[in-house]
């Protein structure tokens, strides 16, 4: 084959290659290594969607996670605008942080109290989903192409029945997308645009402080 022809046909088996078959042993292999990554240091933004939301739309929230249990989210953007500009910092055994930047309002509270809606929400979810991934069937696997880098797609069936389409990010083991139809949360869709496992954290991430003129509710 002249280099001519190898040079237009390059593009195509590179594509076929990442988006080739995964076998049976390596699919496990990469559901069983996302509830690891997940509990551990991670940073990512997120493009995430409820069916049963009351707004029509994406929510974009950039996230931090620390093994131990530290938060913090930020709404990025939102369908409307009182999703807008949100913070929610879980400082580990000091509370939960929730800043309105658009009303300049501060509330510290418990964390069964203080969330962003569908944010928060999304985090729960891909904790349920991890929980059945372990007794899950892969009915087929495959590599694919996200926006935050190439990724194992996953086509899971629980054991309830439910059925859903499960990405893991293949530099992180992060869980990096999920399309779930079930009976508990109806269809979600969550997306990573960008997704990391740092060394480390930047100190102070987990710490917030309310601007001084802002109106403070202490739960």
């Amino acid at each position: 084959m002249s280099k001519r022809y190898w040079f237009f046909l390059l593009p195509l088996v590179l594509s076929l290659t990442a988006c080739g078959q995964i076998g049976h042993d390596q699919a496990y292999a990469h559901a069983a290594e996302a509830p690891e990554a997940w509990a551990g240091d991670w940073h990512g933004v997120w493009s995430i969607e409820f069916d049963s939301a009351p707004v029509d739309g994406p929510l974009v929230a950039e996230i931090w996670h620390a093994a131990d249990g530290r938060l913090r989210i930020e709404t990025l953007d939102a369908p409307t605008t009182a999703l807008k500009g949100l913070t929610l910092v879980d400082t580990g055994g000091g509370g939960v942080w929730f800043y309105d930047l658009r009303q300049n309002r501060a509330e510290l509270g418990p964390a069964d109290l203080e969330r962003i809606p569908i944010a928060s929400d999304s985090l729960l979810v891909m904790d349920w989903m991890l929980d059945q991934v372990s007794t899950a069937a892969i009915k087929s696997a495959h590599w694919d192409s996200l926006e935050s880098g190439r990724a194992a797609r996953l086509s899971l069936v629980t054991e309830a029945g439910d059925e859903a389409e499960f990405w893991v990010h293949n530099k992180t083991g992060l869980p990096a997308g999920l399309e779930l139809q079930s009976r508990r949360w109806g269809k979600v869709v969550l997306t990573s645009r960008s997704l990391e496992a740092p060394r480390s954290l930047t100190p102070g991430l987990f710490d917030f402080e309310p601007p001084a003129d802002a109106s403070i509710l202490i739960r």
